[in-house]
C-alpha cells in the first residue's frame, strides 16, 4: 500500500506542475511551478511568474491533500482505485494509478487548484 501511495504522489506532483504551466500559458499568464525544498526540508511548489517573481509557495503535502482528500478522508473514487490496485500484479496496479489520476474527482480538484492560482494576485 505504501508503494502504491508513493507512486501516486510521485506521478501527481509532476502532473500538477505540467498542468499549471500549460493552462497558465494558454490563459496568457504563464506560471512556472518548480518543486524545491523549503528551509525545513519539505518539498514545496513555488509559483513563479514569467518575469521570475516567486508568488505563492505550496507545500507538496497540501497539494496532495487538496487533490486526493475530502473532509480528511480519501475521496471515494481515489480510495476505490487504490484498493483495486492492491488486487493484481504490477501492471494492474499501474493501470489503477493512471485511472486514479484521470478520475473526475482528481481532475476536478486539479481544475479548482489551477483556477485559484490563476485568480490569485502574484
Amino acid at each position: 500500500m505504501i508503494l502504491l501511495g508513493r507512486s501516486l504522489v510521485v506521478n501527481l506532483i509532476p502532473a500538477v506542475q505540467e498542468t499549471l504551466e500549460v493552462i497558465s500559458r494558454r490563459a496568457g499568464r504563464p506560471l512556472h511551478a518548480p518543486l524545491v525544498v523549503d528551509e525545513r526540508g519539505r518539498p514545496v511548489l513555488q509559483i513563479v511568474t514569467a518575469d521570475g517573481v516567486v508568488g505563492r509557495v505550496l507545500p507538496a503535502d497540501d497539494v496532495v491533500r487538496d487533490l486526493l482528500y475530502v473532509r480528511g478522508r480519501l475521496e471515494p473514487t481515489v480510495h476505490a482505485h487504490l484498493q483495486d490496485g492492491l488486487t493484481g500484479d504490477e501492471h494492474h496496479a499501474t493501470r489503477c494509478l493512471v485511472a486514479c489520476l484521470r478520475s473526475r474527482a482528481v481532475l476536478s480538484a486539479l481544475q479548482r487548484l489551477v483556477a485559484g492560482l490563476l485568480r490569485a494576485p502574484t
